[in-house]
């Protein structure tokens, strides 16, 4: 019997590009619409003093960044310098306030871009004996700020959102007078589509202070504070926001790259480990936390505020010019040659941020300053502050 030869079958493997093409994931001329490829990292930049202590340039753009510490440590400062700097480089910022602790004043001396609205408002007058009401009269007062950023406190976020069902997204009958963290992606949401739109046409950097600040809408409707439905809120609401619209801006595909900056509010666990030292952890669950592909920044001590108190005393009178805090890059996600966990001190001032190199500098500047600080001190008498009678001082808090 004769063996006839088998023929074998020969198969051609489909090139890779085919494949592509049929997916329609191949880039056409310059049609950048499924191209993989990031921008190049670029910053919200920062006062030098920060550059100094963190070796970065500033917060990175289209990530989401976490700050967090004991209060006083300069958390409000650095969202007030990334304000200003948002302002200056035509970023939009949008600040959402739930602590009700922004401080305009502040934040301009900072170099926020902000224009006072005035009013005439009627004022009511008292008896300094009786404290009856004996009258009224019209005071000039600041009644709003206008300018190139977007605010929300939590009043305003009741006034747009305050019948927003997050259950089963259908409009409730009564209107909330509590915020709730729904509101919060509920917005930045539709600030996000209003981009896409082409209603906004710049970069966008949402601002928030601070996680932890608010319940979720379930605790809201239960009428008590759970923890565990704020953290699964948490991770619901903002999910699409953090894992996708942000991150996602950074691709060359998107004509926009926006940013995320939020304060965390922290507590002390001293129960779940007994025997060992207690442990920092943030309010309103992980999910952020573990969200944040850019930076996540601690100020001051790891248990305790750990600052130092800078004050100017004269006949009897103090007044604290600065704070001196710690600052730390506790996780860093970004790519080489940022990818930097440095650790360094930062003097929180009255309008921004200076090195502690700079300290003398700045109280000669200011001296002017300081003494009309000094003279406005309440201690039932007014006095003269001359340059030579002032003394400066350190006074540590809570020192690790």
């Amino acid at each position: 019997m004769v063996k006839q030869a088998i023929k074998k079958k020969v198969f051609t493997r489909p090139s890779i590009a085919s494949i592509k093409e049929a997916m329609g994931l191949n880039i056409k001329d310059n049609d950048l619409t499924v191209s993989s490829a990031n921008k190049p990292i670029e910053f919200i930049t920062l006062p030098e003093a920060f550059v100094n202590a963190t070796k970065l340039p500033g917060i990175p753009k289209g990530e989401l960044s976490i700050v967090y510490g004991w209060s006083n440590t300069g958390k409000s400062t650095l969202i007030n310098c990334i304000i200003a700097s948002c302002q200056a480089s035509g970023i939009l910022p949008v600040i959402f306030d739930t602590e009700s602790h922004f401080d305009f004043k502040y934040a301009i001396d900072c170099g926020m871009q902000a224009t006072p609205i005035h009013k005439d408002v009627e004022v009511e007058d008292f008896d300094e004996e009786t404290g009856e009401v004996i009258g009224t009269h019209t005071e000039d007062r600041i009644i709003d700020y206008d300018g190139d950023f977007m605010y929300f406190d939590g009043k305003i976020l009741c006034q747009l959102y305050g019948k927003n069902d997050y259950s089963n997204g259908k409009e409730a009958k009564k209107q909330r007078t509590v915020p709730v963290l729904e509101d919060i992606a509920f917005a930045i949401n539709k600030i996000l589509d209003l981009q896409d739109e082409g209603k906004i046409q710049q970069d966008i950097c949402f601002l928030w202070d601070s996680i932890g600040s608010v319940m979720s809408y379930k605790s809201y409707v239960s009428n008590v504070g759970n923890n565990m439905f704020d953290a699964g809120a948490m991770q619901s609401a903002f999910n699409m926001i953090t894992n996708n619209r942000i991150p996602l801006s950074k691709k060359v595909s998107s004509p926009y790259t926006n940013t995320m900056f939020c304060v965390n509010k922290i507590w002390l666990d001293s129960m779940s480990a007994p025997m060992a030292a207690p442990s920092v952890e943030l309010k309103g669950g992980k999910s952020m936390y573990f969200a944040a592909h850019g930076l996540i920044i601690q100020l001051g001590g790891v248990v305790k505020a750990s600052i130092k108190h800078l004050t100017a005393t004269s006949k009897g009178r103090n007044y604290n010019w600065g704070t001196l805090t710690k600052i730390k890059v506790v996780k860093n996600q970004l790519s080489t040659p940022y990818n930097l966990t440095y650790e360094g001190t930062m003097i929180c001032v009255h309008n921004g941020l200076i090195g502690e190199e700079q300290a003398d500098t700045y109280k000669k500047t200011y001296v002017p300053k300081i003494m009309a600080e000094l003279e406005k001190a309440e201690t039932g008498k007014e006095v003269v502050v001359k340059e030579d009678d002032i003394t400066f001082s350190e006074t540590d808090e809570n020192e690790d």
